[in-house]
């Protein structure tokens, strides 16, 4: 590993420990041992074992909590397309190449070519794994824009694909599947639509699964192969049963209000007296187990959003926003791989999310930076709003509506479909912006220059008219003059009380794109290391949109767990 760089370094930010290295594997004491360990058993951990232990592996799973991990709390949506079974019940034409060359737009080269191609490839099929363990899909399409479709729809536009620019590249198609679930207006964990399903599959077919348990560090061998995990441990009892009690409800008051919001302070400092009292129960009666992993060991960890120090360190104009991810996502996936000389990636890279539709009105409005000057299409999908808002704009972001947008806006919050968690916060929005009776007036409330904001009004009257094409590519009919007073802006930046920027970490560890392999700094691989989901670097670490992470969690997670499975195979073929 990078000897300036390890758990001894102040910026290190993490509990996982230097890795131990052993001269005989066969001769030290086990405590436990498996052909597969999987460490985080969320989406892309769950999608590794079920691949490893159909192909034939002892695999042993192993989570700090119970599992699930970010995938069973985010909005239960894969994207895939290529012509889907889901695709082809609701009508949806759609094949791979237009599929592959929309993504080609928005992952920018993060992957190969090849990898993005055969994931496309593989889509279709994905839908039918998934589905043939227990996951249940929709054709209810919803065909209009929106950041997450209304109840009673499970098929639906989860990009930016109906964009002008992106649909004359590649033909649009709706591609975003949610897992089918009972009408709730629950804001988040949805995806549990998956993760259970995967879950009971996984544990019919023999994955052993060890909740509470904690990786320390990596065990390798003299050759570098990594061999083994030391981890801590509470054991089955009463303790374990309070521990993880005092843990569901620390999460629970942690992610209760966003960290803008009024009232975090408190709900936060509850959640951390519960994280105390766990801690403590933990420090007292945890014990250290080494556990031996015959063929490798999947780091599935999640990325680092939930560890806030290590968010500061590496991208310190996103501290202010809201986390979203499980309270595993702290980092020990990706430093566990940088013990062992695993390579590293965009830690840097944060994805924003700056949803403006719906209502609908919103996305018809201007976006403008501190000076008056718009910078994004507003209808594109909100991960694109938000990586410019947050990557160019410095985290300024001001909405600008006039009369007539502000009603449009107020009536389609009344009645269009659209969940709680997207109508009450449209609500507030209202309610709480700046109001001007001239565009003069509303410049001064926010420290705008006057002129830049009437000449960006001006242009953009002239785009909505049909004078001029939009220098942001925005479709003319997803306009709105900006013409009669009052005139309101809504403060939509990264440190909006009301209206916070949801994100997430996309950067880890770099991977052999072939096997799922942890690679070294010099390009070679790390025997018996993998790394699948947000611990490694993927298909939406350059850009994400909806589905994008949680398919790319299958999609490298059974990567993972099948080549672990074909080297085994391999020897067992070349023994005969």
């Amino acid at each position: 590993m990078n000897t300036t760089f390890n758990p001894k370094s102040a910026q290190w930010l993490s509990a996982v420990e230097s890795a131990e290295t052993v001269s005989d594997a066969d001769a030290i004491q086990w405590d436990d041992q498996a052909d597969f360990v999987v460490v985080g058993y969320g989406g892309a951990g769950m999608a590794a074992a079920l691949e490893a232990v159909e192909g034939g592996l002892d695999v042993l799973a192993i989570d700090l909590f119970e599992g699930g991990g970010s995938t069973a709390m985010n909005g239960g949506v894969v994207y895939a397309g290529g012509g889907t079974a889901i695709q082809q019940e609701a009508g949806v034409v759609d094949d791979v190449e237009e599929m592959y060359k929309y993504l080609k737009l928005e992952t920018q080269g993060v992957i190969k070519d090849a990898t993005l191609r055969r994931f496309c490839e593989q889509s279709p099929g994905m839908i039918d794994w998934l589905t043939g363990h227990g996951v249940r899909f929709d054709s209810s399409l919803f065909k209009n824009k929106t950041s997450y479709p209304p109840q009673g729809y499970f098929l639906y536009h989860a990009d930016s694909s109906l964009a002008p620019y992106h649909s004359s590249i590649a033909k649009p198609a709706a591609r975003g599947h949610k897992a089918w679930c009972a009408p709730t207006s629950a804001a988040i964990g949805f995806g549990k639509h998956l993760t259970d399903p995967l879950r009971k599959s996984a544990s019919r077919r023999g994955v052993r699964f060890m909740a509470q348990t904690e990786a320390r560090k990596l065990i390798m061998d003299q050759s570098g192969a990594v061999v083994g995990i030391s981890v801590v441990q509470m054991p089955p009892g009463p303790d374990a049963e309070e521990c993880r009690r005092l843990m569901a409800q620390a999460t629970k008051w942690q992610m209760m209000l966003p960290s803008s919001f009024p009232g975090f302070n408190i709900t936060n400092g509850i959640a951390e007296r519960y994280w105390k009292r766990a801690n403590e129960l933990k420090s007292m009666h945890s014990i250290a187990r080494r556990i031996r992993a015959r063929q490798g060991v999947c780091l599935s960890t999640g990325g680092f959003i939930q560890n806030r120090p290590m968010v500061q360190h590496y991208a310190p104009g996103y501290s202010a926003s809201m986390a979203m991810g499980s309270p595993g996502d702290n980092g020990s996936g990706i430093r566990l791989g940088q013990t062992v000389g695993g390579a590293v990636d965009r830690l840097e890279r944060i994805s924003s999310w700056r949803f403006l539709n719906p209502p609908q009105a919103f996305a018809a409005g201007m976006l403008v930076n501190a000076k008056g000057e718009r910078y994004v299409n507003e209808a594109l999908y909100g991960a694109a709003v938000g990586q410019v808002l947050g990557d160019e704009q410095n985290g300024v972001g001001w909405l600008i509506l006039d009369k007539n947008l502000y009603r449009k806006a107020q009536q389609q919050l009344r009645k269009d479909e659209m969940l709680p968690f997207q109508r009450q916060p449209g609500k507030l929005a209202l309610l709480f912006s700046r109001k001007a009776r001239t565009l003069d007036q509303l410049s001064a409330k926010c420290g705008f220059d006057p002129q830049t904001l009437r000449n960006t009004a001006a242009t953009y009257n002239r785009t909505a008219a049909g004078w001029e094409p939009d220098a942001f590519g925005k479709d003319q009919n997803d306009m709105h003059s900006i013409v009669d007073g009052p005139f309101y802006a809504i403060d939509v930046g990264a440190k909006s009380k009301l209206l916070p920027l949801s994100t997430m970490t996309v950067g880890g560890l770099k991977v052999d794109e072939e096997t799922g392999e942890v690679l070294k700094e010099d390009g070679s691989s790390i025997t018996g290391l993998y790394a699948a989901g947000r611990a490694a670097i993927g298909l939406p670490s350059h850009l994400y949109i909806s589905g994008l992470s949680a398919a790319d969690c299958f999609f490298s997670g059974r990567r993972a767990g099948a080549h672990a499975a074909s080297k085994v195979s391999l020897v067992a073929s070349e023994s005969e």
